[in-house]
């Protein structure tokens, strides 16, 4: 039997070869955690879901870049730890399907399936269920606004011959989008009068946009490192981190108000509540650095004005994308 349990779980899971594990033996933590990867779609990695339950159909969050996300669902928007945990999982079905830019078929024959697939205990099956039901229907849109300076001699196109301006032009680019995370979603509720209701039969279709965006502009973190960051907010910040960790060569410098923006957004704050929030987010990045990320490296302004993120090693190397995932044995 010990062996049977054993080979399905190596059917549920593929892990990174020894020579990326390597990467991870760092700390105390790093070597007690398997290295699993998972796919977040990097446009949430800018602007997020909720961070707890707002009890509402429609939620705007401000990103970096000019960037703004409108969550929108029939019944209640997706939020918090599990929240985020289900689109990673979403995510990498899209990422992993054979076929692209079509609709993604995901099957469990139990909640407890796919709660074995997200490495969560049984007791996690209302959090999951909850967030299925507030990703069904549900989708997003994105805006976003870059201003430049160009050259008014590349638009003379658009005006009449020889009056186009000389001189540099203000130029505002806008970029609109609305996605669809599910089709549909369909499961069975069985009850048997034992006063404790079965759940099983789930069916969830991706949407074929869903699966397109994600296919293009998806992060691979390590799932358990995200799963085991007990904070919301810490989990943007670690796939936010991986994300600018795979683009950037050059160190760059994040302002204090932009942090404060993107990952603990306030209305209508005073300076010293933007002064204590950009403290909570040091702390989630410190703590980030000591248990789970030791590889990123960052500087804090001695003046408290922003951090400064130079090009640290990623935990999860994208040449070996194709030899480790989450998946499960249906796949």
């Amino acid at each position: 039997m010990e062996n049977e349990s054993q080979n399905e779980q190596n059917k549920s899971v593929i892990k990174i070869d020894d020579t990326v594990n390597e990467l991870f033996l760092q700390d105390e933590v790093r070597v007690k955690t398997p290295v699993v990867m998972s796919f977040v779609p990097s446009f949430f990695t800018t602007a997020s879901l909720p961070f707890k339950n707002v009890h509402k159909q429609v939620f705007t969050r401000k990103g970096a870049n000019g960037l703004s996300l409108t969550l929108t669902s029939p019944i209640n928007v997706p939020f918090g730890k599990y929240g985020r945990l289900l689109l990673s999982i979403l995510t990498t079905h899209a990422v992993i399907s054979k076929e692209k830019a079509v609709p993604v078929y995901i099957e469990y024959a139990t909640l407890g399936d796919l709660l074995k697939e997200m490495r969560l205990p049984k007791q996690r099956g209302k959090d999951i269920r909850e967030q299925l039901e507030c990703y069904s229907n549900a989708s997003f849109a994105f805006t976003q606004e870059i201003k430049e300076l160009k050259a008014g001699y590349l638009f003379k196109d658009m005006y009449d011959e020889g009056s186009y301006p000389k001189n540099d032009v203000e130029v505002k680019k806008r970029t609109t989008g609305n996605i669809r995370f599910t089709e549909g979603v369909q499961y069975l509720e069985i009850n048997d009068k034992s006063g404790t209701n079965k759940v099983g039969s789930f069916k969830i279709i991706l949407s074929g946009e869903f699966a397109a965006f994600c296919q293009a502009h998806a992060v691979p973190i390590n799932y358990e490192v995200y799963k085991n960051i007990s904070s919301a907010s810490g989990k943007d910040l670690y796939a936010w981190l991986v994300y600018k960790n795979n683009g950037m060569s050059d160190p760059v410098f994040i302002p204090r108000h932009k942090l404060v923006e993107q990952f603990m957004p306030m209305e209508n704050g005073s300076s010293e509540q933007e002064s204590v929030y950009f403290n909570r987010i040091l702390d989630e990045l410190k703590e980030i650095k000591e248990k789970y990320y030791p590889e990123v490296k960052f500087s804090i302004d001695k003046t408290g004005a922003g951090i400064t993120l130079y090009k640290s090693q990623t935990p999860i190397l994208p040449k070996n994308e194709e030899r480790y995932a989450l998946i499960t044995s249906d796949l």
